[in-house]
């Protein structure tokens, strides 16, 4: 494992310790006064508009970029648990994350197309 993977997985490790879902199903950091704040970056009333994702292509991709951090079948290792995990079906919050990369993680709105996001979120949602 390279050392640039080393730091995406622990940079997601970290972001999904330091997020919560608010009462209305929205992300909030730490930053933000904690479960109680407001995500002063959030787009309340506003759709968003992502491409349709591909689940059959979201496994190669994400057997391609994730894997290594993430474990086989999203399961977890270095980085946390996606299988399962909420975030992977909160629209707003795993764009976010994955756009704009959270603590040491860095974002990959410029290593992914939103197409490519699209097909890995698909794909996390078809698992248990």
């Amino acid at each position: 494992m390279s050392m640039q993977q080393l730091v995406i997985c622990f940079a997601l490790f970290v972001l999904f310790l330091g997020a919560s879902l608010n009462e209305d199903g929205y992300l909030v950091w730490a930053s933000d006064g904690g479960p109680e704040g407001a995500d002063k970056h959030s787009s309340r009333g506003m759709a968003l508009r992502h491409p349709m994702g591909d689940s059959q292509r979201g496994e190669g991709l994400y057997n391609a970029s994730c894997v290594v951090c993430h474990g086989s079948r999203a399961t977890g290792g270095i980085g946390p648990r996606l299988a399962g995990n909420p975030v992977s079906s909160n629209e707003q919050a795993f764009w976010r994350i994955l756009s704009e990369g959270r603590h040491m993680m860095p974002h990959l709105k410029d290593a992914l197309t939103e197409q490519q996001i699209a097909d890995i979120q698909a794909w996390l949602k078809t698992l248990p």
